[in-house]
């Protein structure tokens, strides 16, 4: 006899074999959360390089390692960015990893500039809300990473812990990580060096732009970790 789990794994295989192309909404849906990702990175690196220092190199690699390669690596592994519509999850899961590997290395490639900027200006590191909770998300997104390499090998710990178990907190933990970083960015265009070259308007509409964009990524990864936490703390279910 077939478990109901059972039935619902093949049906899903099913579905993931014959799933034809996105609809126009879906296209509409992918269209719109790049052009929300992609202005407002823009925005920011015109700033960068009208105001360009050594230092502008930092808001460069953050707002590409998160703005660009982090995001689209959450987008691409839930299967709404058009461009991996074709691909099998499998697929799709190791373009999510290679892309959140590129924008870590980058984003650590920041880091190691504003601290290098720092001692050069001899002034004190970490000592705004800014570079705090920068340092706590970059750690954060670390550690969430490496997790993610447990959970796309959970055969490693099979059958101690239920693989099931691990994916679920790798999805929290990276819809935690992705809106730290957003937030992060975000945080970022609220200092002094923003208005040498940006303006005000420019700043809000940076904030609105990637806001919508961060709820528009993670609308399905958050149904995704619920649908799993059902599952999880749901009554078992019986053969048929």
């Amino acid at each position: 006899m077939v478990s109901k789990k059972s039935h619902r794994l093949l049906l899903n295989m099913s579905n993931e074999a014959n799933k034809g192309p996105p609809s126009a909404i879906t296209l509409g849906f992918s269209i719109l959360t790049h052009f929300l990702l992609v202005a407002p990175i823009i925005y920011i690196l015109v700033v960068a390089f009208q105001n360009y220092s050594f230092f502008s190199w930092h808001p460069i690699c953050m707002s590409v390692g998160v703005g660009l390669l982090i995001t689209e690596a959450v987008f691409s592994v839930s299967g709404e960015a058009y461009v991996a519509w074709k691909l099998p999850r499998r697929n799709r899961v190791t373009i999510h990893w290679i892309l959140h590997t590129i924008g870590l290395t980058i984003i650590g490639i920041g880091l190691i500039i504003i601290i290098v900027n720092k001692v050069n200006h001899n002034r004190p590191h970490f000592a705004t809300t800014h570079s705090q909770l920068g340092l706590t998300t970059i750690i954060l997104s670390v550690l969430t990473a490496a997790f993610g390499v447990l959970a796309n090998n959970t055969v490693w710990i099979y059958p101690r812990v239920r693989p099931i178990f691990v994916k679920v907190a790798h999805a929290c933990g990276g819809i935690g990580i992705t809106i730290l970083l957003l937030a992060t960015l975000i945080n970022g265009t609220y200092n002094d060096w923003w208005y040498i070259s940006g303006t005000t308007t420019g700043r809000d509409l940076t904030f609105a732009s990637l806001f919508f964009a961060g709820l528009l990524i993670l609308v399905k990864p958050i149904l995704g970790a619920v649908s799993r936490c059902r599952v999880i703390f749901g009554p078992p279910s019986s053969d048929t």
